[in-house]
């Protein structure tokens, strides 16, 4: 080929092509980890957190059962908010249920309404 001829192949385009295939992949995985983290998929880092249970309330709302550092935490999140709900005692959560027959969230939620 002509290296005058602008946009001959070459070093330079091989570059450019490989600069531009690395900025998407990193874009599509900053993407998934934002997805996977927002739908508690990707789990903590760290040990000093857990989503134990999470229901959706609407395509933007949602109420999650969290465990942090030893304190059991009731939050509401929507859209790009996150608000502390209700803090309960590690003892007032249910026993865990068969994996066959879910439960949690929904007595968690049916406990406060009677205790407000």
């Amino acid at each position: 080929m002509d290296p005058s001829i602008p946009g001959a192949s070459g070093f330079g385009a091989a570059l450019a092509q490989s600069v531009f295939a690395l900025a998407a992949v990193c874009a599509l995985a900053w993407w998934a980890l934002r997805w996977g983290a927002r739908r508690g998929v990707i789990p903590s880092a760290r040990g000093d957190l857990e989503v134990i249970d999470r229901a959706a309330l609407d395509p933007g709302r949602a109420v999650y059962l969290v465990r942090v550092a030893g304190r059991v935490l009731v939050l509401g999140g929507a859209e790009r908010s996150l608000s502390l709900l209700a803090e309960l005692r590690p003892e007032e959560l249910p026993e865990r249920a068969e994996p066959a027959a879910p439960q949690g969230l929904g007595d968690v939620l049916r406990r406060l309404r009677g205790r407000a």
